[in-house]
């Protein structure tokens, strides 16, 4: 799909808003090139964090999101602090997921351990085995983080590695294979 248009005759180019507003909901190919057209721009970060929150826009912004970490890109401790801060906003399983997967990019600091050990615990009850797999990861996260978490998150690892189903316990086999 070209997200571009022709006004009388002069190209207009499509902002990244309405790129995430358009997007069909399904199609990781329109998020990557959307990245790809929109991932250097100045206020792209600025953009995707305005817009995790909103229920309409959270599924795109986090996958972008994610996108952007995986490249190498950082976030300031205040972009870090937005999105730890919506991480009860998130609807939708696959953004919760998104978010769940930037973890190990993002600055945890010791006053939202709670909060991402409360979002973590909700993932853990969930149906959704990705929710699951990564929330165990999100627990190791801080676990590295904070020496506190260690002895817990480790027994919590090793019930997991014989209770949880194949899928989980891969994730936790490789989780466990890079500490």
């Amino acid at each position: 799909m070209d997200y571009r248009g022709i006004n009388a005759g002069i190209e207009c180019e499509v902002t990244l808003l309405e790129e995430i507003a358009s997007w069909d909901g399904k199609s990781a190919t329109a998020l990557q090139s959307t990245y790809e057209r929109h991932g250097d721009e100045e206020d792209f970060v600025a953009t995707v964090l305005e817009h995790i929150a909103d229920v309409e826009f959270q599924r795109a912004a986090t996958w972008l999101l994610k996108r952007h970490l995986e490249e190498g890109n950082s976030l300031s401790p205040g972009g870090s602090h937005a999105i730890l801060g919506v991480l009860s906003d998130q609807e939708h399983w696959e953004s919760k997921l998104h978010i769940l997967q930037c973890l190990p990019y993002l600055d945890i600091p010791e006053d939202q351990s709670a909060g991402v050990e409360q979002c973590l615990d909700s993932c853990l009850e969930s149906d959704n085995k990705f929710l699951r797999a990564w929330a165990y990861n999100g627990y190791n996260e801080l676990s590295l983080r904070f020496p506190r978490y260690r002895e817990e998150v480790n027994h919590m690892l090793a019930r997991a590695s014989e209770s949880e189903s194949p899928s989980v316990r891969a994730r936790i086999r490789n989780m466990l294979k890079s500490r």
